[in-house]
């Protein structure tokens, strides 16, 4: 999967955090936390880690209190929407992080 993610510009280091972001709020900071322990915060890594906690949802969680509040009970086109986006926020972190803090 490392060689993958370098190519697109995400930092191997943070996959456990595309993993996990989209079910688990809090597995997502210990999982961020623990890549700022190991790296540091003001270190690429854990500055894309930051960025991609402060900048996504957990995308399951969210969708099924809110449509179960709504009595909605198709999804549809929700939850792969939903998870396209968490794709291209992971994108999107690495790149401005990039951008802005010149990596």
């Amino acid at each position: 999967l490392a060689p993958a993610l370098d190519k697109i510009g995400i930092p191997a280091e943070t996959a456990p955090l595309l993993f996990i972001r989209p079910i688990s709020g809090s597995g997502a900071l210990a999982v961020g936390s623990e890549i700022m322990d190991s790296y540091g915060v003001d270190s690429y890594v854990g500055r894309v880690a930051a960025v991609m906690l402060g900048s996504s949802e957990t995308t399951f969680y969210t969708v099924a209190v809110y449509y179960g509040a709504a009595g909605i009970t198709k999804t549809r086109y929700t939850i792969p929407a939903a998870l396209c986006a968490d794709v291209v926020m992971f994108l999107a972190s690495a790149f401005f992080v990039r951008l802005l803090m010149g990596a």
